[in-house]
């Protein structure tokens, strides 16, 4: 092998350590939160588009990067759709899928193998960082401030929602929105109620007045999320 292909060997290996190195502080972000794709998944996903683009500009000397890194794009977001799930009305994973397809891009900025790209991955990656980690700290106190319990009612199979309601209505309690699960025990009915609540201390007195009512199985409050 001459000594230009060795060359040309070396710096596709430092491409591919650049892309671990920034892709795994992405990853490790994740993995920290305890997120389904972590550390491996990000890792892999960037060096794959690394490699993807190394391979479309090696091409030829005048070939186009963008037609593989088309397919790149539209290609991963069936792979961020995996790390979404739906709970009820809850959605979960959207920042996930979101940082996986950030760290392709920032595989395929580094395949362009030059230095002015290897700045602009890092910059990126540090931009991306930044929002998973400072980001969070002020959604959490927005969504802290608009959180409203959940009460979850157990019915008779038959029964309706109609004396349910009448008891939020008699304590003041306006009601939300509320959804039907799946109940673990036979011919009942479990509903999610999402409520807002004028007096806290009225949450005893409603779980009282619903367990005296004969088709309510069971009754208990969750903080909502």
């Amino acid at each position: 092998m001459s000594e230009v292909s060795w060359r040309e060997v070396g710096h596709v290996a430092l491409q591919l350590l650049i892309a671990i190195g920034l892709s795994a502080l992405i990853g490790w972000e994740r993995e920290l939160r305890g997120r389904p794709a972590g550390i491996r998944t990000h890792v892999l996903l960037c060096l794959g588009a690394t490699l993807m683009m190394i391979l479309s500009r090696s091409f030829s000397p005048l070939g186009d990067p963008g037609r593989i890194a088309a397919q790149i794009v539209s290609g991963v977001g069936f792979i961020g759709a995996g790390t979404i799930l739906r709970q009820g009305s809850v959605v979960r994973g959207l920042t996930t899928a979101a940082s996986l397809w950030a760290v392709v891009a920032i595989g395929m900025t580094v395949g362009m193998g030059t230095l002015e790209y290897y700045i602009i991955a890092l910059v990126g990656t540090l931009a991306i960082y930044g929002v998973l980690t400072l980001l969070r700290i002020p959604e959490e106190r927005i969504h802290q401030q608009h959180r409203h319990p959940l009460l979850w009612v157990t019915l008779e199979a038959r029964a309706k929602l109609d004396s349910v309601f009448a008891v939020l209505s008699h304590h003041n309690v306006e009601l939300l929105s509320f959804r039907q699960e799946f109940p673990e025990m036979p011919h009942t009915r479990v509903y999610a109620l999402e409520v807002q609540l004028h007096e806290t201390s009225a949450r005893e007195a409603i779980l009282q007045d619903l367990l005296m009512l004969h088709e309510v199985r069971a009754a208990h409050w969750e903080e909502g999320g």
